[in-house]
């Protein structure tokens, strides 16, 4: 899908606007040079900074690569996905090396000069990548690669199976008495109407809405917000601290890794897909516009599209990964949560869908988006 408009204008509107290893020694160097890497100095390391989500950042500080390349490592973790535009806006180009993005952002990126193209011969695994990802539209600018698939999955409703003993049929069970004021809400735009915005509408594409449509979708929510939520967290972790604490026992929206986190303090939290079927993610490893390190960068990206990095990735945060040859190492319980035999099947039930457009026409713009999402945080 093409997405036009100005950047400069989006972000006037919404100021806020907002989702491991090489050999030492001798097989070291040779790796690195594989990598399109420059071979190590006696020097001072180099600072290299990245943004994306909580716990996105283990397969980069998985195994040596970081030691390896003497690579002072600084993450910055966002709330949404929005906050990488904000921030790489706000000063953020020439001085970040890596993002993760959805992939839908990728063309409005592009178009607002935030990226830099994606040479697809320094990827040694992209002919590995799941290529129902890899051949999506939105990675792709004027003919150049904006962005490599690394990881996917779903927005599930997120429940206790403790209060919730049967897998909700429905996202409007929210609005269900019994869970008045248990319900987790979670400050995410863009997720917010990848889940909400065809259970709402029936619309085919959830993000594509009329303004009317739009209006609804948010009318709604500030109605779960106002009258059955417990809180509009800022963040997934806020909602996994929640569920530890029994505060809630159900969700508008959810993320397969908030049940891992959950489980660290102690809570098992279940996820399912209701019969309306849900939003999906596919985030892309993308590199800004005037990276500072272009070479150690690409052999970042190689490295956690390797097997190894991958494998734990998907094992420790529950999540999907792209690499197909990292599949067959997965726990069967997550080769069978994400239907990697049968990605089409999966995708019937989670769904890939744009953002929406910036110019004006038959759907609701992303400007209008975020103006109606300003008053579901303002209710």
């Amino acid at each position: 899908m093409k997405i036009t408009g100005s950047m400069e204008q989006l972000v006037a509107k919404a100021p806020w606007l907002s989702r491991r290893s090489f050999a030492k020694g001798l097989a070291g160097a040779g790796a690195l040079a594989a990598a399109g890497l420059p071979g190590r100095h006696a020097a001072a390391k180099t600072t290299v900074t990245w943004m994306g989500w909580q716990g996105y950042e283990t397969p980069i500080t998985s195994g040596t690569f970081l030691a390896d390349n003497d690579i002072d490592f600084q993450p910055t973790f966002i709330g949404s996905n929005e906050e990488i535009i904000t921030k790489l806006q706000a000063g953020g180009i020439g001085k970040t090396d890596l993002i993760t993005m959805y992939f839908g952002y990728l063309p409005l990126m592009a178009e607002g000069g935030l990226l830099e193209p994606v040479d697809g011969s320094r990827v040694s695994a992209f002919s590995d990548l799941i290529p129902q990802f890899t051949a999506q539209d939105a990675i792709k600018h004027d003919g150049n690669l904006m962005g490599v698939p690394w990881n996917w999955g779903s927005l599930p409703i997120m429940y206790d199976p403790a209060v919730v003993t049967t897998p909700p049929a429905s996202w409007f069970d929210v609005m269900k008495p019994e869970y008045k004021g248990k319900v987790a809400m979670v400050d995410d735009p863009l997720g917010n109407l990848l889940v909400w915005g065809r259970p709402v509408t029936g619309a085919e594409q959830g993000t594509l809405l009329s303004k009317e449509q739009l209006a609804k979708v948010i009318d709604f929510l500030i109605e779960v917000k106002t009258k059955q939520a417990r809180a509009f967290f800022t963040s997934y972790g806020d909602m996994a601290d929640a569920f530890a604490r029994n505060e809630v026992v159900i969700s508008t929206i959810g993320w397969e890794a908030v049940a891992v986190w959950a489980k660290g303090k102690g809570k098992t939290i279940s996820y399912s897909i209701p019969q309306e079927g849900t939003g999906m993610f596919m985030d892309c490893l993308c590199i800004p516009k005037d990276c500072p390190h272009p070479d150690l960068v690409y052999g970042m990206i190689n490295h956690i599209l390797s097997p190894g990095p991958q494998t734990q990735f998907a094992t420790e945060q529950s999540a999907g990964i792209t690499n197909l040859k990292a599949v067959p190492s997965l726990p069967e319980e997550l080769r069978t949560a994400y239907n990697y035999g049968d990605i089409d099947g999966f995708m019937k039930l989670a769904r890939l869908f744009p953002v929406p457009p910036t110019a004006e026409g038959e759907y609701a713009t992303y400007d209008d988006f975020l103006e109606e999402y300003e008053r579901l945080k303002r209710a």
